[in-house]
């Protein structure tokens, strides 16, 4: 197996919580949330070869170029997950498993249609205090003053977690893009750094599953053309979450494929469900093609179509 195939990490497709020391036995291990090209999370992989870096970000587009330089490095100690962060931290990484968290330059989301999307909205916090080992630190380094104090006050607000720093255009050993891009403009950088002063918050036991474990039978037998026709843009909801089928394709006589888009909260995927008409029943699951984690939404769409293709067969 290539480097780079070992620095991708599936989390849907691995057993979860993950193993954040890889198998390892590192001095520490540390995420950066939001990696964005790549730089600062390969020089402290480059810097710190005995310690396990991770970095979560939303862009395929960075995903591919923080590959490629750790790829050109060498670099056996840094891992990558495509995911929203928020998402990653409570469904793939267990308690008291990270020594740092670091955060550099997050969109502030400065609009009030997408408050939600900060990172000083719902769970953040307390996650960011029960994923961390005690003595732990999460970082935020933002040139935004009002976004730095709002997560400042929603960090705080967390009994898990005990300010240390909060310093203006702090020296820090390695510097973001962007943060030699506002120093040399003159703007100010503002740091919070907050710790897990004592243990708080203990292991969960509901970390979700694997999707592709979840098959659903519908006994009976039904024309699947038929049974899908006005599928397209059906929308259902359950818990936080929410899903929309989209277009359905042939994939054989007895097969179909199904579009889905689904969202649990701020965290949306897209998705293909599969039809497969057998001999006594017809088999729900997702497609091979596609490896979304296991979410209400996942699963309500999962039941939403079985139940649909149950009335078919009731129906012949």
């Amino acid at each position: 197996m290539k480097l780079t195939d070992k620095i991708i990490v599936l989390p849907e497709k691995e057993k979860l919580p993950l193993a954040m020391d890889r198998g390892r036995a590192p001095e520490a291990v540390f995420l950066e949330i939001g990696f964005g090209n790549g730089e600062f999370l390969e020089a402290l992989a480059r810097n710190s070869p005995d310690a396990v870096f991770w970095g979560a970000e939303m862009s395929g587009a960075c995903l591919v170029r923080a590959l490629r330089r750790a790829g050109r490095r060498g670099l056996g100690n840094l891992f990558l997950v495509c995911a929203d962060a928020r998402f990653f931290l409570r469904e793939c990484v267990p308690a008291a498993s990270l020594d740092g968290i670091y955060m550099n330059f997050p969109c502030p989301w400065p609009k009030k249609k997408h408050a939600r999307r900060r990172v000083s909205k719902g769970d953040f916090p307390s996650e960011i205090a029960r994923t961390l080992k005690t003595g732990g630190f999460f970082e935020l380094v933002t040139d935004e003053e009002w976004y730095g104090e709002e997560v400042r006050d929603a960090l705080a607000s967390c009994p898990g977690l005990a300010q240390e720093a909060r310093e203006i255009n702090p020296p820090r050993p390695v510097k973001t893009k962007y943060e030699r891009k506002w120093l040399e403009m003159g703007k100010n950088i503002y740091m919070s750094r907050f710790v897990k002063p004592a243990p708080w918050g203990g292991e969960r036991d509901d970390f979700i599953g694997r999707a592709d474990d979840v098959h659903l039978c519908v006994p009976g037998r039904a024309d699947l053309d038929f049974a899908l026709r006005g599928l397209k843009n059906v929308e259902g909801r359950a818990q936080d979450g929410f899903w929309v089928y989209k277009r359905a394709y042939s994939s054989g006589e007895d097969a179909r494929l199904i579009e889905v888009v689904s969202g649990d909260g701020a965290f949306e995927q897209k998705f293909f469900l599969q039809a497969i008409q057998r001999d006594e029943d017809i088999l729900v699951k997702t497609s091979p093609y596609s490896t979304p984690f296991l979410t209400p939404a996942v699963r309500g769409a999962m039941e939403g179509l079985a139940e649909r293709l149950r009335e078919a067969t009731s129906s012949r």
